[in-house]
């Protein structure tokens, strides 16, 4: 059986070497000052990048990301607050906007019964989208009152 006293000194410096790189990760990622960091803090950050771990241990991904791409100038800067009310689907116009698209598309006749079924497929979209509307506001106020006291 082995014990600590008839191990070899290579296993005390491996430690050491261990102990040593994990001091370095620490200092240069500063975690020492993480827990000072607020937990309502987010950061968006919406660039494709490799994972901190992939990073640190030097592992190439073997798959291409089909997402390398810039998001348009005009949503690029864009920085919404978490605590704002905002909508799920804001591409799609402002509310008003969204209710003239519904009745348009509920105004449009269908030639056939596949376009016919299309169309119902969007409109239930549209439900869907403003029932998640509602949810989000719900939680978003919840989280507003949870943060005043």
């Amino acid at each position: 059986m082995t014990t600590i006293d008839k191990l070899d000194i290579s296993v005390y410096n491996l430690y050491a070497v261990r102990t040593k790189m994990i001091e370095q990760i620490n200092q240069q990622l500063q975690l020492d000052k993480a827990a000072s960091i607020p937990p309502q803090t987010q950061m968006v950050d919406i660039y494709p990048k490799l994972t901190e771990i992939d990073i640190l241990l030097g592992i190439v991904p073997l798959f291409t990301p089909w997402a390398y791409f810039f998001p348009p100038k005009r949503i690029r800067f864009l920085r919404r607050s978490p605590f704002a009310f905002y909508r799920v689907t804001p591409t799609l116009g402002s509310l008003k906007e969204q209710r003239e698209q519904e009745a348009e598309l509920e105004a449009m006749e269908c030639p056939t019964p596949e376009a016919q079924k299309e169309k119902e497929v969007i409109l239930g979209c549209f439900k869907q989208i403003d029932k998640l509307n509602g949810w989000l506001g719900f939680i978003v106020g919840r989280i507003g009152q949870f943060l005043q006291g």
